[in-house]
């Protein structure tokens, strides 16, 4: 398989979040220590950033591609439907632990954290009945 097939224009977001998670890690160790744990504790916070981003995009991607083969709209009120449910989740989130916070950092981390995962869950659902209700319509 040639490299254009395998490559999404989107896949360069992936080196911005290694560098990011890299020079995170980099900046938080206060360089102290041995040098060769603060490198490999570097890439490895690097590898876990592009991973998550990676992961990220692709399951967003990969949702606007299934709820459209599935024959919806990316104007339905069903599709849209996660992203409602994750936003209202987040704002929760952070509406309901800001004294139990010591930054806004972690708050937004956890906010962000919560309304992936809420996303993610609500688009299982979500497909599942675009899924279901496609076949029942191809079966009739």
């Amino acid at each position: 398989m040639a490299l254009p097939d395998r490559f999404d224009p989107w896949h360069v977001l992936v080196v911005p979040a290694f560098l990011v998670g890299a020079g995170a890690s980099l900046l938080g160790s206060g360089f102290e220590g041995f040098p060769l744990v603060i490198g490999l504790t570097a890439v490895l916070s690097g590898l876990l950033w592009a991973f998550a981003v990676y992961v990220f995009v692709g399951t967003f991607r990969n949702y606007v591609m299934s709820y459209s083969e599935a024959g919806g709209s990316l104007w339905d009120p069903r599709f849209l439907a996660p992203f409602a449910v994750a936003v209202v989740a987040a704002v929760a989130v952070a509406a309901w632990e800001p004294i139990e916070r010591e930054s806004a950092a972690l708050l937004l981390a956890d906010a962000l954290q919560v309304g992936f995962w809420t996303f993610v869950a609500a688009m299982a659902v979500v497909l599942t009945v675009s899924y279901v209700v496609a076949g029942y319509r191809e079966a009739q």
